[in-house]
């Protein structure tokens, strides 16, 4: 058989090929809106935080007007409630951080990978970025929800600085921030957590879909010798 006639034949029997399968045009997202509203978030929660811990540790503090009568004013009433008002707010700028980077993690892993099967950039490790978020968000939890537990526990400091026999007030704000700085702690470690963990989830889901869209093309091949088929793509 000729190759002319060999070349016929195999055009004849060859099943039409599918036209390649090309990436995905460009995300209009990268998640950095999202990344950078929850570190400006989780500072704000931070700093309601602070605040609260500044005010337990220095507020009541009373000022005498009529020495002579032993008369007392304190802004006791009034830091009370500063401190009843962050108490509400730290936490909730908190959550909305942790919200904001679980979003923006997920959306910054999909932009990644696809950048990656783009312009065939280094694969980064997806579990990486899983293990180190999910620990981290589980230290940050635990550190939470710990500290609020024991805060309770320990009557806000009451009980550690009585068996401490030191049951004065220092001791009590000493020990009670003391708690609340593991709280503000935890919180912060939350937040980076579920960004990681986020971004790792998504990185990795993005990068399956991007080896499916590998670019595959059939074609006819004739040599002097070989008439055939010619696979050829990018994996």
């Amino acid at each position: 058989m000729s190759p002319a006639v060999a070349l016929l034949v195999s055009l004849a029997v060859a099943q039409p090929s599918a036209p390649p399968r090309e990436v995905p045009p460009a995300l209009p997202l990268s998640g950095a809106g999202l990344l950078v509203g929850a570190g400006v978030t989780g500072a704000l929660g931070l700093t309601a935080h602070i605040w609260r811990i500044g005010i337990l540790r220095n507020g009541c503090s009373g000022q005498l007007v009529f020495p002579e009568l032993q008369v007392t004013v304190t802004s006791c009433i009034d830091d009370t409630l500063r401190y009843l008002g962050l108490s509400t707010v730290a936490p909730l700028l908190n959550f909305a951080a942790v919200g904001l980077a679980a979003g923006g993690g997920t959306v910054r892993g999909r932009f990644a990978s696809w950048n990656r099967a783009r312009h065939d950039r280094r694969k980064r490790i997806a579990p990486a970025y899983m293990g180190a978020g999910a620990g981290v968000l589980a230290l940050g939890l635990a550190m939470y929800i710990g500290s609020r537990v024991a805060l309770v526990r320990d009557a806000f400091g009451v009980e550690a600085c009585r068996r401490e026999d030191d049951l004065t007030m220092d001791c009590v704000r000493n020990t009670w921030s003391a708690w609340l700085v593991l709280t503000a702690a935890g919180q912060s470690l939350t937040v980076a957590g579920a960004g990681l963990l986020a971004y790792g989830v998504s990185y990795a889901r993005g990068a399956r879909l991007a080896r499916g869209l590998a670019r595959v093309r059939v074609q006819p091949t004739m040599t002097g010798r070989f008439v055939g088929l010619a696979v050829t793509g990018r994996f």
